[in-house]
């Protein structure tokens, strides 16, 4: 808890910076500097410069946007509205701070491993925080399936910068992807069920 404290002032401080595009791997000494942070403090917390900002932006946004929905999950049966709930919260707290997302996104663009792994958390904690308990392929399958459909919204978002087109473009992929897991669902029931003979 107090190196979070710690990581929020420290971030805080850095955020005009990095709304405004000037912060780079070359000049974050400079500002370290000239914001009075603490270098050694810094490193400590965030020890891969602006990797280690990026993630915890988007750690900090999904965390922020997950207690905002937290009763309205608890209250909600459905794991397809779950995830929906979350995920578009998600992607509204990602847009309020839209200079500060442009920056944090275009330069896990850069980095495509580095945006992967960002995402990939993202959508491991939403199976996680809606109850998820599976231990076999699906829990594999269900993060990737969710990955995409992240991914495919954060894209879209930065081409339109328009909130209310990406809401509705996630929850269309939601839609779609869920009926392709329902499709693969009952194909498998389908070919298990040719497969079984009972025997008397």
């Amino acid at each position: 808890m107090k190196n979070l404290r710690k990581k929020n002032i420290i971030f805080k401080k850095l955020e005009k910076s990095i709304e405004s595009h000037e912060l780079s791997e070359s000049n974050l000494d400079w500002f370290l500097t000239d914001l009075k942070i603490n270098k050694s403090d810094f490193y400590s917390m965030f020890p891969k410069k602006i990797n280690s900002l990026c993630f915890f932006y988007y750690n900090k946004v999904y965390f922020t946007s997950k207690s905002k929905v937290r009763l309205e999950v608890l209250k909600e049966n459905r794991i397809s509205k779950k995830t929906t709930i979350l995920l578009l919260e998600f992607i509204k707290h990602f847009s309020k701070k839209q200079n500060l997302s442009i920056f944090f996104l275009n330069y896990a663009l850069l980095k495509p491993l580095l945006l992967s792994k960002i995402v990939y958390r993202i959508s491991s904690n939403i199976w996680y925080d809606i109850g998820d308990s599976s231990t076999d392929l699906n829990y594999y399958s269900k993060r990737l399936i969710l990955y995409n459909i992240i991914r495919n919204s954060l894209f879209y978002w930065r081409k339109s910068q328009n909130l209310e087109k990406t809401l509705t473009f996630s929850e269309r992929q939601i839609a779609f992807f869920g009926k392709l897991g329902k499709l693969k669902y009952n194909t498998k029931k389908y070919v298990k069920g040719m497969f079984c003979f009972r025997t008397t």
